[in-house]
């Protein structure tokens, strides 16, 4: 547990700073789209694309097409689920949609892949990276619809993290040989995922009032379903039948709310209060909550 623990302050550190130094004006919202332009097209797609590449090979498939499998389950019991709840939550649409969003989507990009790399080593990230599909395609298709206020578009599945992924898939399945530099390359560009969305996450949140954030009640009740509930419950149904699965679905809903919340509604002029609430809560919360669900189902030990 306190492995666990030590994985999960180090990336809440980087978050700590990126607030820290936006409140003493070194860094300012005017960067947040730098930070995210490094994470979206160079970070995280030399990151999944060198994850693949290595380790995506025809005796892996075989082993472990179950996990694409449960995902898509999960995904589409939890979008079911949250439909009907979120109604629960508020009476006006597109309140009801950022809290559907934020139950049925964890933070599983740039939070979840470097703590499943850190707790389940190299084979565990590959697992978690094909486990997340079908919520990527959830991601980019009813979460961009909802939190944007557009209609259904399947363009947006042609994004860099997609792509990459396709690409480093191939490379794995037939073998494709990288130079040592390249993948050097990649290595140390991933490495750099973590500690950047962390900090980018940091300074969105500290453009907003404290007070605001904090004093909507809702938020709380949705990030103890988001953070312990969910989780739980996963692990629950899965552990008779996969431990593989466990592992990563487990790990996966245990992260917090994602970013999203508030990166998509920005490109449309809509209030980002509530998600950015969500993601300031969760965040908090979550470095007593993985620990101790990780530490439940045995993920790491």
């Amino acid at each position: 547990m306190i492995t666990i623990f030590n994985q999960v302050f180090i990336l809440f550190a980087f978050a700590a700073s990126g607030f820290l130094f936006a409140k003493l004006g070194k860094l300012k919202p005017e960067h947040s789209p730098i930070l995210s332009g490094l994470l979206v097209y160079v970070f995280l797609p030399f990151y999944v694309f060198d994850t693949f590449a290595k380790s995506f090979t025809r005796k892996y498939i075989s082993g472990n097409y179950e996990i694409i499998l449960w995902s898509t389950g999960i995904v589409l019991v939890l979008a079911v689920v949250m439909a009907f709840l979120s109604k629960l939550f508020d009476r006006r649409k597109y309140e009801r949609d950022v809290y559907e969003y934020s139950l049925v989507v964890p933070n599983s990009g740039y939070m979840g892949y470097p703590m499943a790399e850190a707790v389940l080593g190299g084979a565990g990230l590959l697992s978690t990276m094909i486990f997340c599909l079908p919520l990527s395609i959830y991601i980019y298709t009813v979460g961009y619809s909802k939190l944007t206020k557009s209609g259904l578009s399947f363009k947006k599945l042609f994004n860099p993290a997609i792509v990459s992924l396709v690409l480093g898939a191939i490379a794995g399945f037939f073998e494709v040989p990288i130079p040592g530099v390249a993948s050097s390359i990649m290595s140390k560009a991933g490495a750099c995922m973590g500690p950047v969305s962390m900090i980018l996450a940091g300074i969105v949140v500290s453009e907003f009032n404290f007070k605001d954030l904090l004093s909507e009640k809702k938020v709380y009740i949705v990030t103890i379903l988001r953070l312990f509930i969910i989780p739980v419950l996963i692990g629950l149904l899965t552990s008779p039948f996969s431990k593989t699965v466990t592992e990563v679905a487990v790990l996966i809903y245990a992260m917090p709310c994602g970013l999203n919340t508030i990166v998509f509604p920005r490109l449309v002029g809509e209030d980002c209060r509530i998600g950015a609430g969500l993601a300031l809560i969760s965040n908090v919360l979550a470095c007593l909550s993985i620990p101790i669900v990780l530490t439940l189902f045995n993920i790491g030990g």
